[in-house]
């Protein structure tokens, strides 16, 4: 947990003001100092006038001041329990909106994604904005990062603009993988197939008519010798039949 800035210099006094009692203390045991000064400094704040006495009794309240901040920050915090609604303000007064309406507002968001599939969605409110927390299942050929950013602002801009609650943040939480299906490539934040090492759903449907038209060649041309056959038949045939005509004509001439 990082601490502001604030509270690093409350733990950095509090801990100097520690080495310097802990190094008297040493020093004392040592010999080096001795109880002398203090013994003199105790003689002359019982001589001193008021505003000095009052002088060292705010010195102290400070440094009580700054014992009590080091311990509040060393206890753990209360957590604040989530209000079943949330508060919009307006210049005319106050609405108050319930959560129920809210995570409605948010599913609404969740269907309009095909490539996701949602385990379970929860929002947390304290009464002045709203906190979002989504776990989901995401398909395999989709990217993650443009998939949930994309996600993030939707739930966002769409709860701010519905209902005027300010929203906080919106946690989105990965719990698996799901196959991809024949939608997926229609996805926009789909993958592109040259870095999966494959043809895309797509261009393999482009090219299996084109298999089937190879395949269908051959029979084409079958068919079209079966047409030629019987015209070149029905070609001979008038033939034979102009031959037969012409012969009656030769023999009766020969009769004469």
């Amino acid at each position: 947990m990082k601490h502001p800035v604030r509270d690093r210099f409350w733990i950095l006094f509090c801990s100097l003001c520690a080495l310097c009692v802990a190094a008297a203390a040493v020093a004392l045991l040592l010999g080096k100092i001795t109880v002398d000064p203090a013994v003199v400094l105790l003689g002359r704040i019982s001589n001193m006038t008021m505003k000095t006495k009052g002088a060292l009794v705010a010195v102290a309240v400070v440094m009580v001041l700054f014992a009590l901040r080091l311990f509040s920050m060393i206890l753990p915090k209360k957590k604040k329990h989530s209000s079943s609604f949330a508060i919009q303000h307006n210049e005319n007064g106050m609405v108050r909106i319930s959560v129920k309406a809210l995570e409605a507002l948010v599913q609404r968001c969740l269907n309009q994604h095909a490539e996701i599939k949602v385990v379970s969605s929860s929002l947390f409110s304290d009464e002045e904005t709203v906190r979002v927390d989504v776990h989901i299942a995401l398909q395999s050929d989709i990217s993650m990062p443009l998939a949930i950013s994309a996600l993030q602002k939707q739930i966002k801009r769409y709860l701010e603009a519905c209902s005027g609650v300010k929203v906080k943040e919106v946690r989105v939480f990965v719990d698996g993988a799901i196959p991809a299906n024949a939608k997926t490539a229609e996805s926009p934040f789909a993958i592109p197939a040259s870095m999966l090492g494959h043809e895309s759903l797509s261009e393999l449907k482009e090219e299996e008519p084109a298999v089937n038209e190879e395949a269908a060649a051959p029979e084409a041309v079958e068919a079209e010798k079966e047409e030629e056959a019987p015209a070149e038949e029905t070609a001979e045939e008038a033939t034979a039949a102009e031959e037969e005509k012409e012969t009656p004509a030769e023999e009766e001439t020969a009769q004469e």
